[in-house]
């Protein structure tokens, strides 16, 4: 992957600056995006179950600066069948709901443009999910961001952007009840890389690529890769298809290794 992403940026000059035009001071005028996604699912009778899932997205770019900050939020309930028998008796249905879902994330990140398309960047991150075992996670990142390759329509709209990124992480981690040991650090090279392919008209693909390896222990790597497929509706309403796997080679105790997350949404553009 290293050498790819060397050769890549050997290239790079060749197909997104035009050596004859002058280079612009990256994000002259101040420009500000904001998104926010909603989805979620109800069911009764038979069966009673609810999920919801809400996330947003948000930047603001002025200068050479880009501050820029995501989240997320899944929470699941449900009327259990507890004996087992394949339905819901009337003692079940008047039971208490049971949590079955609650993953929580956000982070706030900033970028200073070295470059047109480099940027050192640093970020603060947090995340809940005891279900994974986790009570809560806490990590701060540093690295730096290239922009690889990165085509145009006539109206300036991207068709394929590649970017990658080189970093560290350093995580505290509060585990779920009975794991031990209760709290651990893990410090972490991060390789990321993000693709962005507009398939026709309003059809987007992007696929976010994280891989982590603990410094102290390199058999302790986690993956995580979210990849999303939007079809914009209106101007400001589209609908997107996601699906998210993070995989740990060393998950917290008593803890499968795969964790799942597929959704279809409806998102907001703001602005």
């Amino acid at each position: 992957m290293t050498s790819l992403l060397l050769v890549s940026l050997a290239l790079a000059d060749d197909v997104f600056v035009d050596p004859a035009e002058p280079v612009e001071e990256p994000f002259e005028k101040p420009e500000g995006e904001l998104a926010a996604e909603l989805g979620g699912a109800w069911s009764a009778g038979n069966t009673d179950t609810r999920t919801l899932t809400t996330s947003y997205a948000a930047a603001y770019r002025f200068h050479r600066n880009q501050i820029s900050s995501k989240g997320g939020l899944i929470l699941g309930s449900a009327k259990l069948d507890g004996d087992g028998d394949g339905t819901l008796s009337d003692e079940e249905r008047e039971a208490a709901r049971i949590e079955t879902a609650r993953k929580a994330q956000a982070l706030l990140r900033y970028d200073r443009f070295m470059t047109e398309r480099g940027s050192l960047y640093s970020l603060a991150g947090a995340y809940t999910d005891p279900y994974a075992g986790y009570d809560s996670r806490y990590n701060g990142q540093w690295g730096y961001s290239y922009l690889v390759f990165l085509s145009k329509d006539k109206e300036e709209q991207a068709i394929t952007l590649v970017r990658a990124e080189l970093g560290f992480d350093l995580a505290r981690e509060d585990y779920a009840e009975g794991v031990e040991p209760e709290i651990d650090w893990k410090p972490s090279a991060r390789v990321g890389l993000t693709v962005q392919q507009r398939i026709t008209g309003g059809l987007v693909l992007v696929d976010d690529l994280e891989v982590f390896v603990n410094v102290q222990d390199p058999k302790d790597t986690r993956l995580v890769n979210a990849m999303g497929l939007s079809n914009q509706l209106t101007k400001q309403m589209s609908v997107k298809l996601s699906y998210k796997l993070s995989y740990d080679t060393d998950p917290v105790e008593g803890y499968v290794k795969a964790d799942h997350v597929g959704l279809v949404t409806l998102v907001a553009t703001v602005f």
